[in-house]
């Protein structure tokens, strides 16, 4: 599984030297595989005094007062993406390259909230996407996609890239 999860995916959760970081979850949690934001929300038990998490669901756009409130240093924003990639592997999907359509399953895209959340709060804005196999209604994520999540859990809550 750490292949899946590149050094620029783990450095990127990485807290900032200075400052607050920021992770917010994007994901609705009835959509299998797509609630792996969530999930990751739910299940991190601690993390580094310079990290503050906001779980936001399905509704991304309730995410910018809040942060603007924070004035992180660095955002991560962590989503179900499917870029194409193998089941479980997370990626970095710079802002150009992210649609004006959604990504997945909530309906405000993602590329007009990045953009918010750089020009309000002047925070580096890092979009990571995890690829999905089954975005289908229920519950559970699948097994590819869990252990991408918990690996991600791992490095929050250590606060290094060796999870």
């Amino acid at each position: 599984m750490s292949d899946l999860l590149t050094d620029n995916v783990k450095d990127a959760l990485l807290p900032a030297p200075e400052g607050v970081t920021l992770i917010i979850m994007v994901g609705n949690a009835l959509r299998r595989d797509d609630g792996a934001g969530p999930y990751i929300f739910n299940h991190i038990q601690r993390t580094d005094d310079r990290i503050r998490l906001m779980n936001v669901a399905d509704r991304p756009e309730d995410s910018i007062d809040e942060a603007v409130a924070i004035a992180p240093v660095k955002t991560v924003i962590i989503d179900a993406a499917d870029f194409g990639g193998a089941p479980g592997e997370a990626r970095i999907i710079p802002q150009e390259q992210i649609p004006d359509s959604t990504l997945s399953t909530h309906t405000f895209p993602l590329k007009i909230i990045t953009g918010i959340l750089e020009e309000d709060t002047g925070s580096e804005v890092v979009f990571l996407g995890i690829q999905p196999a089954d975005v289908s209604w229920g519950e559970g994520l699948t097994a590819e996609v869990k252990m991408a999540a918990d690996t991600i859990i791992g490095i929050l809550e250590k606060g290094e890239r060796h999870a």
